[in-house]
């Protein structure tokens, strides 16, 4: 019965799994106008898209986007010790850890553990703004998520004064963004970003929703499977044969464009990819000129 929302990505290829904004609502109910306005102004707005319209506080969740910074930037290591008594001073302005818990000198390893708001805020305070704001860039804050979705149901992800982005040149309270309080508001589908980032060894992909295509008659295309086992069929039974490799099945295709018939001169293809089963590199070789043929000689 509470709103809300859940983002679920694979980490290694950026497809969106589950995407789920609540409360929802049945598009097949919306028949005419007056339900659509119904919808419209139901105060629980159904129609707003939580996962990638909604403006939310990150709070501790953020702290993992700061140990990026404060680890990657070669600034802190985990095993940095900083005091984390409780208030502490954070841009002129008292900062509390939760229940107002003292810490003492703990290294950065433990305050994540405990997610301690006085190391984290200190952390953000020492790398400052342009740092901060150089790896929130990276892990896709400050512009709307690379997704195949209407642009107007993307929001960003930033710190905001009212309507306005604000920049690393602005005046920030960089030591509470970095612990997600500020006026920094982020999307579920961002967060879900950060964690991916992080379990795909650093890489961030681009989050995509489609992950197969049906006819209209109901069939699955599945083209792509379908391909790489005929052109593994090419490099193991036919022109290709020349590319075969001892460790890994590669799949690949031949190609010879006549160039000059009547003297024999061909441009020589050869395009494929490997391993076929997950492939991790794809290539394309060609040869001017030559009175070979693709499977020879490219």
């Amino acid at each position: 019965g509470q709103r809300g929302s859940v983002v679920a990505i694979v980490p290694s290829t950026g497809e969106v799994r589950a995407m789920v904004s609540v409360p929802g609502y049945d598009p097949n109910q919306v028949k005419n106008s007056q339900a659509f306005q119904r919808l419209n102004q139901d105060p629980d707005a159904p129609l707003f898209n939580r996962a990638t319209q909604a403006g939310y506080q990150p709070g501790s969740t953020m702290k993992v986007v700061t140990a990026t910074a404060a680890l990657d930037s070669g600034e802190f290591d985990p095993d940095t010790v900083l005091n984390a008594d409780s208030p502490k001073e954070i841009s002129g302005v008292p900062l509390q850890n939760a229940g107002g818990e003292s810490f003492g000198d703990i290294p950065m390893t433990e305050a994540l553990t405990n997610s301690v708001n006085t190391y984290w805020a200190q952390v953000g305070e020492k790398l400052g703004k342009d740092t901060m704001y150089k790896y929130m860039d990276r892990f896709g804050f400050d512009e709307k998520p690379r997704l195949d979705y209407p642009s107007f149901q993307l929001a960003t992800s930033g710190v905001f004064e009212g309507n306005k982005l604000l920049t690393a040149d602005d005046s920030i309270d960089i030591g509470r963004v970095a612990i997600g309080q500020e006026r920094l508001n982020v999307t579920p589908l961002q967060m879900a970003e950060v964690a991916a980032a992080v379990a795909n060894d650093g890489e961030l992909m681009e989050p995509r929703l489609w992950s197969k295509v049906i006819d209209t008659d109901g069939r699955e295309q599945d083209l792509a499977n379908t391909l790489t086992e005929m052109m593994a069929d090419v490099v193991n039974e036919g022109t290709g044969g020349a590319a075969a490799l001892a460790s890994d099945q590669l799949a690949g295709k031949t190609g010879t464009a006549e160039i000059d018939i009547q003297r024999g001169i061909n441009q020589a293809w050869f395009i494929g990819f490997a391993p076929a089963d997950d492939p991790q590199i794809a290539v394309a070789a060609t040869v001017e000129r030559t009175t070979g043929f693709g499977g020879e000689v490219a």
